[in-house]
């Protein structure tokens, strides 16, 4: 039976090609670094719109202290200017309640503008998360537009490639093919090579004299006797 050492050589050749994309495939970027980076600014977004949110309300709820406040402090006022009390305790008492409303008032008031610094503060903060979540989103939609674009590069090179490399199987003996294919899965997807400078084009060992003999005569499929890969002559001879 005659070697098939062209049809060996190409269906090697057409693997490598194949086991090239599939690495190329493996090693493509999908975002998965800028996603763990996204999902960090998130979570520092989330936490300083609660942040935001809280301040907010805090300030809505001292707002409306504040106007209770002095809607009370009116009323109170207003008992006192009116003319309708004049019991000298009872207006002294008036006195140190207005007093007093007056002396929370102020506090609220300056409640009010120290949490207006906080609240500036961390709009500013929601702000610049914001932007750097953004720009993650922004990058990760680069990335993903590459990494589709490679991918459906590299699924259309498979398609032509697949069909060539089945019908280059069937070619092949079966017992070769099989041993072929449990040198390649074996050997980092090379199971059949030529000789290169003396040596093998697989493990890159030297080839002694008599099985280089044996290799160039191609009377019969010859392996190497280091890696046992199908060994064939260089492609000059």
């Amino acid at each position: 039976m005659a070697l098939q050492i062209n049809e060996l050589l190409a269906l090697q050749a057409l693997d490598t090609e194949i086991g090239r994309l599939e690495q190329e495939r493996g090693g493509l970027d999908q975002g998965e670094r800028i996603e763990r980076a996204l999902a960090v600014r998130q979570s520092r977004l989330d936490n300083a719109e609660r942040r935001l949110k809280a301040l907010e309300m805090e300030q809505r709820s001292t707002e409306l202290e504040l106007k209770s406040l002095e809607e009370k402090k009116h009323e109170e006022s207003q008992k006192l200017y009116s003319g309708k009390i004049s019991a000298p305790r009872e207006l002294q008492a008036l006195e140190l309640e207005i007093a007093s409303l007056e002396r929370q008032r102020l506090r609220l008031d300056d409640t009010i503008l120290k949490r207006g610094d906080e609240l500036e503060t961390a709009r500013k903060s929601v702000e610049a998360a914001r932007a750097t979540v953004d720009e993650a989103e922004k990058a990760l939609r680069i990335v993903r537009r590459r990494y589709e674009k490679a991918s459906e590069r590299i699924d259309q090179e498979m398609a032509k490639l697949t069909p060539e490399r089945e019908k280059l199987a069937k070619a092949l003996a079966p017992d070769i093919l099989r041993r072929y294919n449990d040198l390649r899965h074996r050997n980092h997807n090379v199971g059949a090579v030529r000789v290169q400078n003396g040596a093998c084009g697989g493990c890159r060992m030297k080839i002694g004299t008599a099985l280089l003999r044996r290799v160039h005569n191609s009377e019969a499929y010859t392996y190497c006797e280091s890696c046992n890969r199908f060994l064939f002559p260089a492609a000059e001879e």
